[in-house]
């Protein structure tokens, strides 16, 4: 199974889903029977992590006791996690939103991102270890008006870092900078000129 996690509120207008869809409809010609999720953030009800999932976020780190609603609390990040795991492969289209993510993509994973669930800490070492299996997971992102080396990018390190600490290391980027044109042709013709590398990361995925 595939999961798509969309993180751009645009639809059809967006250029990092664009070139999702493209991947996805190559990628469908070697995996016709594969099912897909599509996880779009901005549509879905994301819950809110609150206090009372702090709390319970480290109560058992620090050896308190768990209330039944804090449990109850706590099925959104069980939930997120679940729908997470079940994916054999995971795709990510996302824009840059100033240098960074987009709030929503932050927000899911402030949910999914959590000690004893997603990932450990080794003490002798002083370092975090994945909790969840390796798989392979393509990024599509894009970014507006920063030209190649031209910026400061808070996107692909954060994102390429905060999986790899889950466990996610299989992970491959399909960066797409200065979307914006001078025109809605101009822009289509851009984004559409790196369909041939879309293309080809769907192929080897």
């Amino acid at each position: 199974m595939l999961l798509h996690i969309v993180a751009s509120p645009k639809g059809e207008r967006s250029a990092s889903r664009s070139l999702a869809d493209r991947f996805i409809a190559t990628w469908r010609e070697q995996n016709p029977d594969e099912e897909i999720d599509t996880l779009a953030l901005f549509e879905e009800d994301l819950p809110r992590f609150e206090a009372e999932h702090a709390f319970r976020k480290f109560a058992p780190i620090f050896g308190e006791e768990v209330s039944s609603e804090a449990e109850d609390a706590w099925r959104i990040v069980t939930d997120a996690v679940a729908r997470l795991d079940r994916a054999d492969r995971i795709l990510l289209s996302c824009p840059m939103w100033n240098y960074s993510i987009p709030w929503a993509l932050k927000l899911y994973l402030d949910i999914i991102v959590q000690p004893r669930v997603t990932f450990g800490y080794k003490v002798d070492e002083m370092r975090h270890v994945g909790l969840l299996r390796n798989r392979p997971m393509q990024m599509i992102l894009t970014r507006s008006s920063t030209m190649a080396g031209d910026y400061v990018d808070f996107q692909l390190p954060y994102l390429k870092h905060i999986f790899e600490t889950i466990g996610i290391r299989d992970i491959r980027a399909l960066v797409v900078p200065a979307t914006t044109r001078p025109g809605a042709e101009a822009r289509e013709a851009y984004v559409r000129s790196f369909d041939i590398q879309a293309d080809a990361a769907a192929r080897a995925f």
